[in-house]
């Protein structure tokens, strides 16, 4: 499997100590060195690094994951590169396998007075509603500066829209609030979406049916 944005290991350790094979990857090869040293002895053979930006740096054989996992990665994304980093997903995804998503939605207390845009923009269809150049222009909450100045917030229509154009089949999305947030980012229960998707597996024509 692929963990995208792996960071210290939250995802990536639990994955090795259920005897997966992960590549973890993370923008800060630091990050990596950190994973490293807290993984398990007898888990290492199966554990590779690669720092790099998603998508511009990733390249994997067509087919040749089994899984991919990515949280708090796809919200950092421009729709030109999500479309690009999901439809590289599915690329690289061997048929049955799995893609599971985490991301945050608009509908967080720094964004309050984003969401009216927000709404707006998605019912006049909008591509990418909850993309903001300069985050500054539509908060001043405390957190502000611990947030990019340009941020892309993801509903639960608009990641659907770009799993299913790359070919991917939806099984679950949903909106919830993770309960590790600090409560100064709550606002509804919808402030994070959840995704599973598959790649399907290739039918085989069968022309005696015929």
């Amino acid at each position: 499997m692929l963990d995208i944005g792996a960071a210290y290991g939250i995802a990536t350790l639990p994955a090795l100590a259920a005897g997966a094979s992960v590549i973890a990857n993370d923008l800060d090869a630091g990050h990596l060195e950190v994973l490293a040293s807290r993984c398990a002895r007898e888990h290492r053979g199966r554990l590779v690094r690669v720092s790099g930006r998603f998508p511009r740096h990733l390249h994997f054989a067509e087919a040749s994951l089994g899984a991919v996992h990515a949280s708090n990665v796809l919200h950092f994304l421009t729709g030109p590169q999500l479309e690009n980093g999901v439809a590289s997903i599915a690329h690289w995804l061997a048929p049955g396998g799995r893609v599971f998503i985490q991301a945050s939605t608009p509908w967080q207390k720094p964004w309050t007075r984003f969401v009216p845009v927000f709404e707006q923009r998605r019912a006049a269809g909008a591509a990418w509603p909850g993309w903001m150049e300069d985050t500054r222009e539509h908060s001043d909450h405390g957190k502000l500066t611990q947030i990019p100045k340009s941020i892309h917030l993801l509903d639960d229509a608009t990641v659907q829209r770009v799993l299913t154009a790359a070919g991917l089949e939806i099984e679950r999305c949903w909106l919830y609030r993770r309960e590790d947030l600090p409560a100064s980012l709550y606002y509804d229960g919808r402030e994070c979406v959840g995704v599973i998707a598959v790649k399907a597996a290739v039918r085989v024509r069968d022309d005696r049916a015929e």
